[in-house]
């Protein structure tokens, strides 16, 4: 493919290389099209792709000027889905063909990526590709979805509201959050800018045609006249689930108000680039960069030959000058090499950090300054109280409710916790592949009766630690304020303590996951709908948490790296109290972002300014 390139190279920077596409009749037909150059200030109309390569190798014949290459199924399928829908050549961007690929043709990528954003903005239209995989109970449900979305176009007669609220209860939301699970396009990083800066999106599943902001108008004006409806919300969590990334990076009159009230676009998108999923791991953020770009933010171009440190602290630099506050609660410690301010995006399962709306730090300003550290990395030097320490932790945490099988094969915690609570089912796990939601809800019940039998040792067998671990589970769950859980809170602790904490003598014989005793106390929960809200909310939201004491004897949950010894900090501007350890004298790594009882509403930070104090976080 190298040659073709050589005959149509890039001559501007703001130039881009555009297939000419030619119509087919069949499916059968060989995709076939001319490569031509094109400049962004003065180029003619054109379709541009988003789509997943889905790990695949180039393996079927395209012809371009007539000579053969090597694309993907997904790229074939896509560019012969459009050759078929057209009588007449058409102008198509796709990454896969219009930017070298090759190794060594780095120079090229750097300036293509840097320029992406104003790729997808400049096309007429963006074509999203969900794959050419296609589960008929999965397309199914996309069709009640683009249903749904189609109503938004007749929003100005009366029944439009009614009209909604039927479509919407036609609407599988299980099987749509399956697909949205399944379909890797919307785990993958890049996709967010591609529709974001898009002037319209179509996405395609199967037979079915979405249009993307008919969808974004139709479940914005239901939730805003009906969100009190169970059905109304439990759509929007799955609409969330699927594009939550997407609505929050939405910007000026596009942005939908009533489903991301309280939604910063740099910090939420930035929070959630870390679920998201990149082959390279610079990606996480230049697959971003158009978008950040397009907020003001300053940010250098593209290089991939920088350091991945240096790429991701010069991003959350940028980021945090921008937005004049720091994002501190997207971080937690990696190792004493990465800076600990810098969110570590190269993991699609982050620890959670607390949900809620906080005020730990009461409402005070985020004073701080980037200073140079003598290895020639960045220092963040802030206003902070050491309020306290943290006496004893757990030592083991929740493992969260879902795993994608990129995310399986990364997940180092799982490795480790399952040695800690479950060493006698790894190895039956593992022959079972990759479906592990049943393995899940049995570590995390086993880790929750630790945890119950933790804090009662720690509380010297007095009951305060249960008002604790409300306080804990009912806000992380992010439970309706109205509503009274101490009972469901209370008939879980006993299913959850209804099982002898020591393991059944049966258990190494035991060959099935589901005949576990822990899994007869997942199915006890289940069988209870309030309970079962209340722990599959709080454990589909607690990646990775661990249980701590601090020294005033309240409890309190974050990331599984918090050990005894670490510190308490409010930080002047961060909402959430922070663990940090210290290095030596004023100089701290962030721990994690962390729920501390008692105090998350201010009731600890200093009165008197002269009790803050300057950290450098390193």
């Amino acid at each position: 493919m190298a040659n073709i390139y050589d005959q149509v190279p890039l001559r501007a920077p703001n130039s881009i290389r555009l297939l000419k596409l030619l119509p087919a009749s069949s499916v059968d037909d060989v995709v076939r099209f001319d490569l031509l150059e094109a400049t962004l200030d003065q180029c003619p109309a054109f379709k541009a792709v988003s789509y997943s390569w889905d790990g695949q190798t180039p393996s079927i014949e395209a012809l371009c000027s007539g000579q053969p290459i090597p694309v993907t199924l997904n790229c074939n399928n896509v560019l012969r889905h459009l050759a078929m829908n057209s009588d007449a050549p058409s102008l198509v961007w796709i990454d896969a063909i219009c930017i070298n690929q090759s190794p060594t043709a780095v120079v090229e990528r750097n300036q293509q990526v840097s320029i992406m954003g104003d790729v997808y903005t400049a096309a007429e239209e963006v074509v999203v590709w969900l794959g050419s995989k296609v589960e008929p109970t999965w397309e199914e449900a996309f069709q009640s979805l683009s249903n749904f979305a189609d109503a938004s176009l007749a929003s100005e007669d009366d029944t439009y509201l009614d009209k909604l609220l039927a479509l919407a209860s036609k609407i599988d939301t299980k099987t749509l959050n399956d697909m949205f699970w399944g379909v890797t396009w919307f785990s993958r990083v890049w996709v967010v800018q591609e529709v974001a800066l898009s002037k319209t999106a179509t996405f395609i599943y199967g037979k079915v045609t979405l249009k993307y902001f008919n969808l974004i108008k139709s479940w914005s004006d239901l939730y805003s006249k009906h969100k009190g409806v169970s059905l109304v919300q439990n759509l929007n969590q799955t609409l969330y689930n699927g594009f939550g990334t997407h609505i929050v990076s939405l910007q000026g009159p596009r942005r939908a108000l009533a489903i991301t009230e309280g939604y910063d676009s740099v910090e939420e998108l930035f929070r959630q680039a870390n679920r998201l999923l990149a082959t390279e791991p610079r990606d996480k953020v230049y697959g971003l960069r158009g978008l950040l770009v397009s907020y003001g933010i300053s940010l250098p171009d593209a290089d991939y030959r920088k350091p991945l440190k240096d790429i991701y602290m010069e991003t959350t630099k940028g980021i945090t000058e921008f937005r004049n506050c720091l994002n501190l609660i997207s971080c937690y410690y990696v190792s004493d090499d990465w800076p600990s301010w810098v969110p570590d995006l190269r993991t699609s399962l982050p620890p959670s950090s607390p949900k809620g709306d906080y005020h730990a730090s009461r409402p005070s300003k985020s004073i701080f300054e980037f200073i140079d550290l003598p290895n020639g990395s960045l220092g963040l030097r802030v206003t902070a109280a050491i309020i306290g320490e943290v006496s004893s932790a757990l030592g083991t945490c929740l493992l969260g409710r879902y795993r994608t099988a990129e995310a399986l094969q990364t997940d180092t915690v799982l490795a480790q916790v399952e040695q800690q609570v479950a060493p006698d089912w790894k190895e039956k796990r593992l022959q079972q592949g990759d479906d592990i939601a049943k393995f899940l809800a049995v570590y995390n019940i086993r880790v929750l009766r630790r945890a119950l039998e933790y804090m009662e040792r720690e509380s010297s067998g007095q009951d305060s630690w249960r008002e604790d671990l409300y306080e804990i589970v009912f806000n992380q769950a992010s439970m309706d304020e109205k509503l009274d859980m101490r009972r469901p809170f209370s008939q879980w602790l006993d299913i959850l303590g209804d099982l002898p904490a020591k393991p059944h003598q049966d258990r190494e014989t035991t060959s099935r996951i589901e005949d576990s005793p822990e899994m007869e106390i997942y199915n006890r929960i289940s069988s209870n709908s309030n309970v079962s809200e209340l722990h599959e909310l709080f454990t589909a939201s607690s990646y990775f948490w661990t249980f701590f004491k601090t020294d005033s004897g309240a409890f309190g949950a974050g990331a599984h790296v918090i050990a005894a010894g670490d510190r308490i900090a409010l930080v002047g501007g961060v909402t959430i109290p922070m663990v940090v350890r210290q290095v030596r004298g004023d100089i701290y790594r962030v721990v994690s972002p962390a729920y501390v009882c008692g105090i998350m509403q201010g009731e600890a930070w200093p009165k008197n300014p002269s009790n803050l104090t300057s950290i450098t976080i390193i």
